[in-house]
């Protein structure tokens, strides 16, 4: 048999993390061997490249170990605003690892806790805030405005590397924003993510948005995390309706 690969081996030829490679093995997804007295996992590399075969087209998340399909637009509820700062740390953090730049939009507190875990993990934050790979913001007032923030933002970072955007949608509330310019933000957004290697991820509150707006994010986004799970929208019609 060849060299078998160890967890920590397979998790840097897999660009993932441990945790994912742990999560994957036990669901039957990913195949390992089991060797000494402490049961430990050990990897082929030909089952690796058949795993990275399967998923081509796939990028990690860095949320519940998921990967999910390139240029996905995503939609997190949650009640708890440590849930939101922890899978935002786990997202961007997952996406500075494969070299994406990244946007933050939400309201400071938020932003600085973000940063804060990020660094907390390792993350030069201020070298790369100074270098233009984070960029943050708290949101503007209207519409065009908002946008036209996202494009230039996004046109400036490295070509062929990728971005990851995420927006903790509660600086929407702060700004006073109506569900109609909610609506339109995220049906435009969906044109960022022309191209590869890009990933949306919107955060909503669920103690601040009611069901309308909820529904709204079904129809816009292409897949939802709720209570730590990943699943595709029911509703997704994109930006077919609002345009």
């Amino acid at each position: 048999m060849e060299n078998l690969l160890t967890i920590k081996e397979a998790a840097l030829f897999l660009n993932v993390s441990e945790m994912s490679l742990r999560r994957w093995t036990n669901a039957g997804k990913l195949k390992c061997f089991r060797v000494g007295g402490k049961n430990e996992r050990r990897f082929t590399r030909q089952d690796l490249e058949s795993f990275l075969r399967i998923t081509e087209g796939r990028v990690p998340l860095g949320i519940s170990g998921a990967t999910v399909e390139d240029a996905s637009h995503i939609a997190h509820f949650y009640k708890d605003a440590d849930e939101s700062v922890a899978e935002g740390i786990q997202y961007v953090a997952c996406g500075l690892s494969r070299g994406e730049s990244i946007v933050i939009v939400s309201i400071d507190d938020r932003s600085a806790r973000i940063l804060s875990g990020l660094s907390d993990l390792g993350c030069p934050v201020d070298k790369l805030k100074r270098d233009g790979r984070i960029v943050t913001d708290n949101g503007r007032f209207e519409l065009n405005e908002q946008l036209q923030f996202l494009i230039s933002t996004t046109a400036n970072f490295p070509a062929g590397k990728g971005f990851r955007l995420l927006g903790d949608m509660t600086w929407a509330v702060e700004k006073g924003w109506s569900l109609d310019d909610i609506t339109r933000l995220e049906a435009k957004a969906n044109h960022l993510l022309t191209g590869s290697n890009k990933l949306i991820l919107c955060q909503y509150d669920l103690t601040h948005f009611g069901a309308d707006v909820a529904m709204m994010a079904f129809d816009a986004h292409s897949l939802t995390i709720y209570r730590g799970e990943v699943k595709q929208s029911p509703y997704f019609i994109g930006s077919s309706c609002y345009g």
